[in-house]
């Protein structure tokens, strides 16, 4: 699980915007096809944010981690 996002997203073929573009990497929702022209927009290349950069995995298991350990949150 991640991060998710709503975005504006002007379409680089037609130059359509369209707004409500959801894109959660960590989920599998990485594309978006514009309805102006149908082009297959990958969200990762037009934001710039990765997979990765969404991901929160590291600090889900440092909470669990730490909880267990006997630590307070």
């Amino acid at each position: 699980m991640g991060d998710r996002y709503i975005l504006t997203v002007v379409c680089p073929e037609c130059g359509s915007t369209e707004d409500d573009v959801y894109y959660a990497p960590t989920c599998g929702f990485v594309t978006h096809k514009c309805s102006g022209c149908g082009m297959e927009i990958d969200l990762e290349t037009y934001t710039g944010i990765t997979y990765v950069d969404a991901s929160n995995a590291e600090m889900i298991e440092y909470l669990i981690e730490r909880d267990y350990s006997g630590s307070t949150l």
